[in-house]
């Protein structure tokens, strides 16, 4: 939520920025994705084909970036980010239990290309949006989705770190430090998720959506 912003501060043109976060946001998913795994809440089966989906759209939007000014996205991510946070204050139906999956997987699969193409792209704000996608569309309870969330969040973000990396704009140095940070608070967060389930999960999700749409209303339009 705040790198992105410290990078550009500290002198980094936009495209080192988004691509060096991207190194240590790719590294931080992998661990918390592989603590959720080691404990048994993730289905890779169940997973496959959006974590495919992910991959693929994620690369997309890593090669779009490269090109495309994304001044536009940066003003429309705000609102969407409250939108998010206001669902998962409001809903009444956001829980540890699963609901019933939709039968027309292809609504989720549709709303996980945009998702990846997204991430890919900008990124910012994208756990929570797969999140939201995996309870509201695709039934998952809050502590499964948060599991599945990870994977595929990585799945995006290892598809754009490397194109980012072939297109040489990473910080190398700077990067590595950063994935230091990533490795022991993806750690915590993981196991602090785990051991408290949608008790700590739900209002995490929503101070965090809340905040960034904040600093981005505030950093776009004041």
């Amino acid at each position: 939520m705040i790198t992105m912003p410290l990078l550009l501060v500290s002198g980094l043109n936009p495209l080192q920025a988004l691509a060096t976060n991207k190194l240590q946001a790719c590294v931080g998913s992998f661990v918390s994705a592989a603590h959720y795994y080691h404990q048994g809440l993730v289905d890779m089966k169940e997973s496959r084909a959006v974590m495919i989906i992910a991959l693929l759209f994620g690369a997309v939007g890593a090669i779009l970036v490269q090109f495309i000014e994304i001044a536009l996205l940066s003003k429309i991510l705000p609102f969407v980010m409250i939108a998010v946070g206001a669902y998962f204050l409001l809903s009444p139906n956001i829980s540890e239990e699963d609901r019933a999956k939709n039968p027309h997987k292809i609504f989720l699969f549709i709303s996980i290309a945009i998702a990846g193409l997204y991430g890919g792209f900008l990124g910012i704000g994208i756990g929570s949006f797969i999140l939201a996608l995996l309870v509201s569309i695709g039934g998952y309870g809050l502590s499964k989705a948060l599991a599945h969330s990870r994977w595929i969040v990585f799945s995006i973000n290892i598809a754009s770190t490397l194109f980012f990396i072939l297109g040489g704009n990473v910080l190398w140095i700077l990067g590595i430090i950063m994935c230091v940070g990533q490795i022991i608070g993806a750690s915590f967060g993981a196991r602090l998720a785990i051991k408290h389930g949608a008790r700590i999960i739900r209002p995490i999700v929503i101070c965090v959506c809340f905040a960034l749409s904040t600093q981005l209303l505030v950093r776009e339009f004041f």
